[in-house]
């Protein structure tokens, strides 16, 4: 048995894996394009991080909303999970109303809280074991991205 962070991965959908890692392209490249070139366009480049992040964020809420039905969640339950579903949009369209910098941390914020939620209930799901270690990978590097731009 191995014990690697990277050996779920290699058990990961091809799909998944290559589709999941390109998402990673825009907040790499936007955060190095807001820290090295022309400062005109700083501002830009800046506001499309955020609203780069707030949209995955909704994409992340939206995956609960999938549990939930496929799992066909009933009562308290179904509150919980639905409800939480739209926070990680709702959170997202807030933090596009803020000055940039405080918006990228939020969103940074935002998405480590939804990867912790997603690993606690990840727990209470049938799950491939590849999901969760992709899902740490993803939400560090776009979290990274977004606080070294915040400081920028």
């Amino acid at each position: 048995m191995q014990f690697s962070f990277f050996y779920p991965l290699s058990h990961a959908p091809r799909a998944a894996l290559i589709l999941g890692i390109s998402g990673l392209i825009p907040f790499i490249a936007l955060t190095f394009f807001a820290g090295y070139l022309a400062i005109t366009w700083y501002a830009f480049w800046m506001q499309l991080l955020a609203q780069y992040a707030a949209l995955i964020l909704s994409f992340v809420g939206a995956l609960h909303w999938g549990y939930a039905v496929m799992s066909k969640t009933q009562g308290l339950r179904a509150w919980v999970q639905y409800g939480w579903s739209v926070v990680p949009s709702l959170v997202g369209w807030t933090a596009l109303q803020l000055p940039v910098w405080h918006a990228l941390r939020l969103l940074a914020a935002m998405l480590v809280l939804s990867y912790v939620i997603d690993r606690k209930l990840a727990t209470q799901h049938d799950t491939p074991n590849w999901l969760m270690p992709l899902r740490a990978l993803l939400t560090s590097v776009g979290s990274l991205s977004l606080l070294i731009a915040s400081f920028i």
